[in-house]
């Protein structure tokens, strides 16, 4: 990974809609007590506290807290049987008391929209939407939903570009959803490209993010606007802002209250590692990124309205990352305070694994002898997940809130993810435990991620393709 391939993918750290559609038998019970599953990790992180005591002295002013692993005794049994079923069939299964596992078996494809099963028929040129069924998962059965759907019009030009096409949203139980198609157009050459899509703005219901986008892969543009739902007009976001800024950017992070963003732009030959720059819609300030704190940071990401992490990157000759040393910076103040110093970045394809994985303002710290520390890089404060060895082939994932952090391990010799097993370590509770898995291998499971702050699944089918599963898991 060099650093150009970091930043297109910081702005994919936390969730969002288009992470809904990588989503993903009764099993013979043997019981195991919830409270044993917590006096054994209790009892276990005493001991290794007391272990770690000493190589943690030399910063007292660093909080370190110790989650100690637990392999659950029952191993989830996953379906498979390959008998295609008239519509959705549903089965549920609880593995060791603590997880809640449901098996959507499909007839087709079906999508997952606002906590619903979804079924939508388009026209043939895919531009139409002329059919939806919604569904809510209850138990065993799936319950029938009616929701109010808008269509609405896109009618924007921008830059001498005109985008149009048409969405359809709704809201329910208080959630906004919208559905659109492929709106890419091409120039009568098929030289040029531009294209339209939205995102959803946290808390709100009565507006999109509406994102206009020129060209494709490195030459990739893009330009946001807020798009009001009742009136479709739609609102500058960077009005006053110089134009060879917003020209430049390949796209934009939002602070979780839309006052603060990110403008990350492309390299050039002034700055080959791409200029970010911090915009405040309040005062309409522009700051570059790597004027912040004076420490020459290469990217950031929020940690909160009023925090940001800075990336201080070190590169070989090729632009490869070697290692990464982390700031907190506060923003009112202006004050920027290390919290990780020179630390080794993290390559999945190493032959054995170790260094940083970063997720925002958190960042799994993996050492040479596959000890994992997850680092709270706003504070500094550490976790460490006692009794668990990182191995070639796992893996983590935060979840939206950053409380909880999603363990899979992944069977190399499998076609497909073949995870073999799935954990949470839950940094608010104390707790870390995984299960082991049986029949992914008759599986081809293609994706995996979290719906909400609860809740992971799995988009999987069987071996043949003719049969589709959803792997919903509640923790």
């Amino acid at each position: 990974m060099n650093i150009n391939d970091y930043r297109r993918g910081m702005d994919q750290i936390v969730p969002d809609a288009a992470l809904k559609e990588r989503i993903m038998n009764q099993t013979k019970k043997k019981t195991i007590s919830a409270r044993r599953v917590f006096a054994g990790v209790l009892a276990a992180a005493l001991s290794i506290a007391c272990l770690i005591t000493a190589a943690f002295a030399a910063s007292p002013e660093l909080r370190t807290a110790v989650l100690s692993f637990f392999r659950l005794e029952e191993r989830e049994h996953l379906p498979n049987s390959s008998v295609t079923p008239d519509g959705p069939d549903i089965s549920n299964a609880e593995i060791g008391e603590l997880v809640k596992a449901q098996y959507i078996k499909m007839d087709r494809y079906y999508g997952l929209s606002g906590g619903m099963l979804n079924s939508l028929t388009w026209s043939e040129d895919r531009k139409t939407l002329l059919d939806y069924k919604f569904w809510e998962v209850k138990d065993n059965e799936l319950i029938p939903v009616q929701v109010d759907m808008h269509t609405n019009q896109i009618d924007v030009t921008h830059n001498g570009i005109h985008y149009q096409g048409e969405f359809w949203w709704f809201i329910h139980g208080g959630q906004l959803d919208f559905f659109t198609t492929d709106n890419r157009a091409w120039d009568e050459e098929g030289e040029h490209a531009w294209d339209w899509n939205f995102s959803l703005v946290p808390g709100r219901t009565d507006v999109l993010l509406l994102r206009l986008s020129t060209g494709t892969q490195m030459e990739y543009r893009e330009y946001p606007l807020l798009y009001h739902l009742d009136t479709g007009e739609t609102e500058e976001l960077f009005a006053g802002v110089d134009p060879s800024v917003t020209e430049e950017s390949d796209g934009t992070i939002w602070s979780d209250s839309f006052r603060l963003a990110l403008i990350v732009g492309r390299p050039s030959d002034e700055f080959p590692n791409a200029q970010e720059w911090l915009y405040d819609r309040e005062t309409g300030t522009l700051t570059a990124v790597n004027t912040l704190g004076g420490i020459g940071a290469d990217t950031a990401a929020f940690a909160d309205d009023d925090t940001l992490i800075l990336y201080c990157f070190r590169c070989d000759e090729e632009d490869m990352i070697q290692d990464v040393t982390f700031y907190s910076y506060d923003i009112p103040s202006g004050r920027a305070t290390k919290t990780l110093d020179a630390v080794p970045y993290y390559r999945s394809w190493d032959e054995k694994p170790s260094g940083v994985m970063t997720f925002g303002s958190r960042c799994v710290l993996i050492s040479e002898e596959g000890q994992v520390q997850v680092v709270d890089l706003k504070t500094g404060d550490r976790t460490l997940l006692g009794g668990f060895t990182f191995r070639k082939g796992d893996s983590f994932q935060l979840n939206p809130s950053g409380n909880r952090l999603l363990y899979f391990s992944m069977n190399s010799n499998a076609d497909s993810l073949g995870i073999s097993q799935i954990g949470v370590a839950d940094l608010e509770k104390g707790t870390f435990f995984a299960f082991d898995r049986e029949g992914y291998e008759n599986l081809h499971e293609g994706g995996i991620g979290w719906d909400d702050d609860n809740t992971v699944s799995i988009r999987a089918s069987t071996l043949d393709n003719e049969t589709q599963y959803l792997l919903v898991y509640q923790f």
